[in-house]
């Protein structure tokens, strides 16, 4: 039997960077699948502000009155939801930073928690809410919260090869990464709405496979290693979007709630643009 040897890297941002000097290229390059902090933000915080989100109607329960509701709640902007009209998207955009500018009024901010760890992980570098040449300005982060039987599929994200949306400052940069913050998780096994990463960057000639919904037997026949991030509320990771990557369907009552940001940055580049 083969090791797996391809396994997350934990530790404070400056133990990570201790040991990968430029952890970013690190999950570029396919060194390593993830960076975890573990404890980034409060899990009480978690607790209360999910709390808040529904009692203000941002989310439901599904088990008080949900049936019938969408599968998935986005708090937030979504890029891929709003891009093809960008009156609307940058309209949107402006409410979500509204809203977020008083939501977690009384704890700690999970949006600035992530931006602060992001900038810790890349010094070298401006972390910055991504905004276009006219000073439009995308949405800073975006809760999922997703209910039974929702996940994603093997895929990978990538403005620039993926959604080729050439017309958003977004798409100029070379690479692309996502973080996401738990804040609440599911009630089934260690593998529900747990994501799994794969040491497999998307390439053009990946794509037929992609669409033929081969890549499960393209990783077994080609020995593709791959990782489990395991999460608690309160944890949060970064890794390489261009890289494959899956997440199992929720299984039971209980949500799993995230906060999620892509980023993207470029050598040639003093600035990292987040969005959601």
């Amino acid at each position: 039997m083969t090791t797996m040897t391809w396994t997350p890297v934990e530790g404070t941002p400056g133990e990570i960077r201790s040991r990968f000097p430029r952890p970013l290229d690190a999950l570029a390059r396919g060194e390593v699948p993830a960076l975890v902090l573990r404890g980034a933000f409060p899990a009480d915080h978690c607790r209360a502000l999910m709390d808040r989100f529904r009692e203000r109607g941002l989310a439901y329960d599904p088990g008080r009155g949900g049936e019938g509701k969408v599968p998935r709640v986005d708090i937030g902007t979504s890029f891929g939801r709003y891009r093809s009209d960008p009156g609307k998207f940058f309209e949107h955009s402006r409410q979500t930073r509204e809203l977020f500018s008083t939501l977690f009024d009384g704890y700690e901010d999970p949006v600035r928690t992530m931006y602060q760890a992001l900038a810790e992980l890349a010094p070298e570098k401006r972390v910055m809410t991504a905004r276009e040449p006219d000073g439009r300005e995308y949405g800073p982060a975006i809760f999922r919260i997703y209910h039974a039987e929702v996940g994603h599929g093997p895929h990978f994200d990538s403005v620039a090869k993926r959604t080729k949306a050439v017309e958003y400052a977004v798409s100029r940069f070379d690479r692309q990464f996502a973080g996401v913050l738990c804040f609440q998780n599911s009630e089934g096994g260690d593998d529900t709405g747990e994501p799994f990463l794969y040491n497999c960057p998307w390439t053009p000639e990946l794509q037929p496979v992609m669409a033929a919904r081969r890549f499960p037997e393209h990783v077994a026949a080609n020995g593709i290693e791959r990782a489990q991030v395991n999460l608690e509320p309160g944890d949060l990771y970064f890794f390489f979007s261009e890289n494959i990557h899956e997440v199992p369907h929720v299984v039971g009552d209980r949500p799993r709630a995230v906060l999620a940001i892509f980023f993207a940055t470029s050598d040639d580049e003093e600035e990292i643009f987040v969005w959601a």
